[in-house]
Order: C-alpha cells, then structure tokens, then sequence
C-alpha cells in the first residue's frame, strides 16, 4: 500500500512542477516537456521507493516487489490520465471554439467563429500549429512548399486507419 500513496504523492509534486515550469517559461515543444516531467516521476518514484528512506505509509500487506510494481502501475495510469486531459485541454478543436464563442461578444457566424478561432488567431493559425507540430514530433516532413508523411508517420496512419475501420470510426 506505501508504493500506492507515494506514488500519489510523487505523481502530484510532478503535475505541481510541470505547471509552475511551463508557467514560468513557454516551451517550444510543450508536448515533450509534458511528458519528460512524467518520466522524471516515474524515476523518482523508483529512487525514492528503493532507497528505503520513505516511511511506511501504510501497514504492508503484500511483497516489497508487489508493493512496489502497484504503485509503478498507479503512477502509470495516473500520467495517462494527466497527458490525455492536458492534450484535451490543448488540442481540442471543438472545446477551443466553444471558449472563444463564449469569450465573443455577441452570437458569432461560422465565418466570424473561424476568425476567432485561438484568441482570434484564426484557423490559418491552427493549420500553421498542427503542421509545426506534427514536423517536429516526426510525423510529417518538409518537401519544398508542401509536406509528406515520414516513415513513422506513415506507420501511424496505417495503424490508426485500419483501427478506425475496425471500431467502425469515420
């Protein structure tokens, strides 16, 4: 049970850190800062579990080994859960025009909705993000004026094409 709660207590100093750095400084690649705080808990956990210099925080009921791979798979299942609600804060297209609807003045046409789009940076903007993006996770590369799928990116599209024809996503 001790492996659990430190790895609560070790998963909320991460998400505490991660907010107050990228508050503190605006990261070029935010997604890769996201997840190297998760990594560093995981590493702290693991340190701070094996040094033995953690009190036992509630009676063992089960092996060191155990205890130890239970908190591991909470800390695991808690970073998830924090990269998915950060990316759906981030990149959701729909929650983005909901908070710039709501910040208008007034009722807003389609047109009107697509120039507001990102605090008023409109959808040319997002177009210019996603693709900055996805060239620097790797995923699309830069061919002149135009872009083409790279290997990897074009591993991902098989993958994620035939899993959407199997859930029967369009």
């Amino acid at each position: 049970m001790s492996g659990v709660v430190l790895a609560a207590l070790v998963f909320v100093t991460g998400v505490a850190a991660h907010l107050v750095a990228s508050h503190l400084r605006a990261p070029r690649k935010p997604e890769r800062v996201l997840v190297s705080f998760m990594a560093a808990t995981a590493v702290a956990y693991t340190l701070l579990y094996l040094s033995g210099g953690v009190p036992s925080l509630a009676p063992r009921v089960v092996p060191p080994a155990a205890d130890f791979l239970t908190g591991l798979a909470g800390l695991g299942f808690l970073a998830l859960g924090y990269l998915e609600f950060w990316s759906l804060i981030e990149r959701s297209f729909s929650l983005r025009i909901v908070i710039d609807t709501a910040a208008a003045p007034a009722p807003l046409a389609a047109d009107d909705m697509a120039a507001a789009y990102g605090g008023g940076r409109g959808l040319a903007w997002m177009m210019a993000k996603r693709i900055e993006d996805l060239v620097g996770s790797g995923m699309l590369a830069a061919d002149g004026g135009r872009h083409v799928l790279s290997p990897r990116g074009r591993a991902v599209a098989v993958v994620f094409r035939a899993l959407r024809r199997v859930l029967g996503i369009r």
